[in-house]
């Protein structure tokens, strides 16, 4: 997940919460309009809030998933800021059906389609995955990492050196980034246009409710286990 700086989170919110102070005046006057501004910059500001801020984690998942091995272990993606930010793109995408007509948003049926598109389709796949979240199993032949569309599987003599990942490459701009786990997998092809800037040619989202550095501390323990076994 990208980082947002401080300044840009400073000036994002500050916007927002203007623009929403002024939907709260619109309401209070009564004054058509007002409610879709207060909801479309509060749910922004809530946006804002969960990227740059994410729940802060303790090492108590990481020491039991060492405690473990050699017993199979199945991590379960969170689902609370899914949900969270698929309903707050909900309420987005539902925002053009709430004008009345005299009000309504230019261009008609073509705004009810770009809102729909930008926060409704969001909106659904943040719920399945909220529904059905990444899981990644691991035993003493390897882990396995599923998510809504694919599963992908991995044995402990093919990858190596988990690591926190930083910031990626993309486009030829680095870009600081979180809750990513970096790793050398030697079946993997050559790093794509997200290529990690550590080096490594693989990585995945991590989602647990377990910090970046206890889950590679943790995985590099697990492959070292199960290669030694």
């Amino acid at each position: 997940m990208a980082v947002m700086s401080r300044m840009r989170f400073a000036i994002l919110m500050s916007l927002a919460l203007l623009f929403a102070l002024g939907g709260a005046l619109m309401v209070v006057e009564g004054r058509e309009g007002g409610w879709p501004v207060l909801l479309f910059f509060l749910s922004s500001a809530v946006v804002f809030t969960v990227v740059r801020y994410p729940r802060k984690l303790t090492s108590e998942p990481s020491v039991s998933i060492v405690a473990a091995y050699p017993e199979p272990v199945t991590l379960v993606g969170q689902r609370g800021r899914n949900l969270l930010i698929a309903g707050v793109s909900a309420v987005l995408a539902l925002i053009p059906s709430s004008f009345s007509p005299a009000y309504a948003l230019p261009g008609g049926v073509i705004s009810h389609l770009a809102f729909s598109m930008v926060f409704g389709v969001p909106a659904l796949v943040l719920a399945a995955v909220a529904i059905r979240p990444n899981r990644l199993t691991l035993d003493s032949e390897g882990m396995k990492f599923t998510t809504l569309l694919s599963t992908k599987q991995w044995s402990w003599r093919d990858v190596q050196d988990f690591t926190p990942v930083s910031s990626i490459t993309r486009a030829g701009r680095i870009i600081p980034v979180r809750q990513i786990i970096g790793f050398t997998d030697r079946n993997a092809d050559e790093p794509g246009r997200s290529a990690p800037q550590s080096g490594k040619n693989s990585m995945f989202a991590n989602q647990f409710a377990v910090s970046d550095e206890e889950l590679a501390s943790a995985l590099n323990f697990w492959r070292r286990r199960g290669v030694a076994d």
